[in-house]
């Protein structure tokens, strides 16, 4: 198992060094804490899974973040 060491700045945020994040190939994590840990796993989208996500045809509004908030309400069910 690889180790990095990062720091985390004043907002909470850390960066996820080039090498990781080209390994790990999506843009989306889960985390979690156990105990004393905290876990990022990449997360990878069944897209079938998702199919009728939108119950509406979006239109002009920001197709991302709706796929975003859609997916965050189906994952926040998910665990």
């Amino acid at each position: 198992m690889e180790t990095e060491i990062v720091v985390m700045d004043d907002r909470g945020r850390i960066t996820i060094p080039k090498e990781i994040r080209e390994r790990i190939k999506t843009r989306m994590l889960k985390i979690r804490v156990e105990g004393d840990k905290i876990i990022l796993e990449p997360m990878e989208i069944d897209i079938d899974r998702y199919y009728g996500i939108f119950r509406k045809d979006p239109g002009d509004m920001d197709v991302d973040k709706v796929l975003r908030e859609s997916l965050s309400e189906l994952t926040r069910n998910d665990f």
